[in-house]
């Protein structure tokens, strides 16, 4: 394992395809939401797919920490593990990220919320200024906030005079992306002593618990679990556990800041899939509101 992923060209190829696996899940929850009917006001269902998602994704994540550590007698799980630390990751990262996003995704176009969505870099360097210590606001991370937020404005203009923004929509997206990057933030502070997979695969179960409580009890869609939708969600939490085990494995033999940079390939592969597989229009906007986040995230991330 040390050998493959310590090889440069490997690494890449691996981050590569985890950046390929989270560009596509957004025109795969809009696929499962029209396999399944899910009208737009039906918010439980939403929820309910989401909970189901993460809960398959938390049991993949153990499989994965099983498969990685039975050789290297590390299986046991890391006594160091706080719940308060489980609950505080579980809570924003699944909880309150997903609950937003799949709400908005619904009432937004993939392609436009693939773009608002990269916005989680520039809250992150927010929020670290405001909650870590070490962190520092500079120049070229106001130029980078400055440049990035003009991206996603550019995204939600309609016209001369018009700025489409739906509160439950563009807004929900962005409100998930807020949490996300919180989740960010406090992986930074506190994550670092424990093992990551057995911590991400404990916050993926938690989390996805509340989701399918509230999916449960306020759904309308009637679920028929028939192969299709068994193999939408199978692949949804296959997109979480395994992007994260693949990214995970390139930081640990990699330099973080030699790699960071490929995280900006997630709204490109989430434009070109929204546009191949929900038919979504390639505008002027969306080429030149990515450009600009684009140009935003590889300001921040310049060594």
């Amino acid at each position: 394992m040390e050998k493959f992923f310590s090889n440069k060209k490997n690494a890449i190829i691996m981050g590569i395809i985890a950046m390929i696996l989270w560009g596509s899940a957004v025109p795969l929850i809009k696929l499962t939401y029209e396999h399944l009917n899910i009208e737009s006001f039906d918010t439980g269902s939403k929820i309910l797919v989401a909970g189901i998602r993460f809960f398959m994704a938390g049991i993949l994540s153990f499989v994965y920490f099983y498969l990685i550590n039975k050789k290297t007698n590390k299986l046991q799980i890391d006594k160091k593990l706080n719940i308060r630390i489980i609950l505080l990751f579980a809570t924003f990262q699944t909880f309150l990220q997903y609950f937003f996003y799949y709400i908005g995704l619904s009432n937004t176009a993939g392609s436009k919320a693939s773009v608002i969505q990269a916005s989680n870099a520039f809250f992150s360097v927010i929020l670290a200024i405001i909650l870590i210590k070490d962190e520092k606001l500079t120049l070229r991370k106001v130029l980078a906030l400055i440049i990035g937020t003009l991206g996603i404005l550019i995204v939600n203009f309609n016209g001369l005079n018009q700025f489409t923004f739906k509160i439950t929509g563009e807004g929900f997206v962005i409100i998930a992306t807020l949490f996300g990057a919180i989740a960010n933030v406090f992986l930074r502070k506190y994550g670092k002593e424990y093992n990551s997979f057995s911590l991400t695969a404990s916050q993926f179960i938690l989390g996805s618990i509340p989701l399918i409580l509230i999916g449960v009890v306020s759904h309308n869609a009637k679920f028929n679990f028939d192969i299709t939708l068994f193999f939408l969600l199978l692949y949804g939490a296959f997109i979480s556990a395994t992007a994260f085990c693949l990214w995970t494995l390139v930081l640990k033999y990699n330099q973080a800041s030699e790699f960071s940079i490929y995280k900006l390939f997630i709204p490109i592969f989430g434009t070109i899939f929204s546009i191949i597989f929900l038919k979504d229009p390639l505008t002027i906007r969306i080429i030149l509101g990515l450009v600009f986040v684009l140009i935003g995230s590889r300001i921040l991330n310049k060594k």
